[in-house]
């Protein structure tokens, strides 16, 4: 591939960019089969349990190890949950939130230019799709039922539900497998919404949202995981030792503490979409990420050794520049390309530092 006359460069000292994609706290509820408009917020309560001592080198081996702890289950008159959020796609990854060089900044904005003609946000969009109706995002939950579905609604009018058993988890959906899986409405709203998801992604001015909701069969008094907050205070007295995000919400005539779930976690879900990593050791997808980490094994599958990590690439800044603007499709990206622009979609702070940042300057 020729090169241009003068090389272009994605690196620089100060480069951030504006998350594309923006997802609301989800919501608990409790539902009833034969009532399906009542919804009654999942409530957060403690208690306190006696386990043992379990750990490795623990002080007290074996003994009992009682502790305070946040719950929440189906209460009683209810048959199933509700986790509702909503997203909007937004086209920040068109051009650097700030940039600290013009040329730099100009380069970017090639890219994703280029990526837009190829096609490559209808590629992401699908992806981001297959992870809503997949019920990834449910997490835990997702196995706490044999019944489910996922319903998702635009303000463009279509509505769809899908059943998540019909969706694999590790390995990447078509738009035929999103087909397969859907029990309610009509196959062309899947191509209505992902070209929704991809247009919200790469038109200027524009942003297209979606309101997602699991909804699973489940009994009265089983137990719901909402996320779980990291206690920073290591001091032992009166402190739970499991605490559940949650929201205040009114209902009942009262204010209670309703399980909710991190947008961070519903969005991790989501961006399971790096199935471009080529590592040998972990096939399925995994969540976009400048170093392919794995937070589940602790794995970096884009480090150093392999050069496929968002900094080598982008340190190709001619042949991902020019790749794109020969494609003549989306089947003409590399998954190079994909992934340096699925990180971009994600947003964040990719400058240089110490030396390299010197030189670049």
């Amino acid at each position: 591939m020729a090169k241009s006359p003068t090389a272009l460069s994605l690196e620089t000292g100060m480069l951030a960019f504006a998350r594309s994609v923006q997802i609301t706290e989800g919501l608990f509820y409790a539902t009833r089969k034969n009532k399906s408009d009542v919804l009654t917020p999942i409530e957060i309560f403690e208690k306190g349990v006696r386990g043992q001592s379990s750990e490795d080198k623990a002080k007290n081996p074996g003994l009992s190890n009682p502790q305070s702890v946040e719950y929440a289950i189906v209460p009683q008159g209810h048959d199933g949950v509700r986790l509702s959020f909503s997203v909007r796609f937004l086209p920040l990854a068109l051009r650097p939130h700030a940039c600290d060089k013009l040329d730099v900044g100009a380069a970017y904005e090639r890219l994703a230019a280029a990526y837009r003609t190829a096609g490559g946000f209808r590629t992401l969009a699908l992806l981001y799709v297959w992870n809503i109706a997949n019920a990834r995002f449910a997490w835990r939950n997702r196995f706490q039922s044999d019944e489910m579905t996922v319903r998702i609604e635009t303000d463009e009018g279509t509505a769809l539900v899908f059943n998540p058993f019909r969706l694999r988890l590790d390995a990447a959906a078509t738009r035929d497998d999103l087909a397969a899986a859907l029990v309610e409405g009509l196959p062309t709203g899947i191509d209505e919404l992902i070209e929704g998801v991809a247009r919200g992604l790469s038109n200027e001015n524009e942003a297209f949202a979606v309101r997602a909701s699991w909804s699973a069969v489940m009994e009265s008094g089983q137990e719901v995981f909402p996320s779980q907050e990291y206690i920073r205070d290591e001091k032992k007295d009166k402190q739970l030792s499991r605490v559940y995000a949650k929201l205040p919400t009114f209902y009942g005539g009262r204010e209670l503490m309703q399980a909710s779930m991190h947008s961070q976690k519903i969005g991790a879900a989501l961006r399971h979409i790096d199935i471009w990593h080529g590592s040998e050791d972990h096939h399925a997808p995994i969540a976009v990420n400048p170093y392919g980490g794995v937070q589940e094994t602790s794995a970096v599958l884009r480090n150093a050794k392999s050069k496929q990590s968002f900094y080598d690439l982008r340190a190709k800044a001619d042949d991902l520049i020019e790749g794109l603007e020969a494609a003549n499709g989306p089947q003409d990206i590399s998954g190079d390309a994909h992934f340096v622009m699925a990180n971009l979609v994600r947003g964040g702070v990719f400058g240089a530092s110490g030396k390299k940042a010197e030189a670049n300057g």
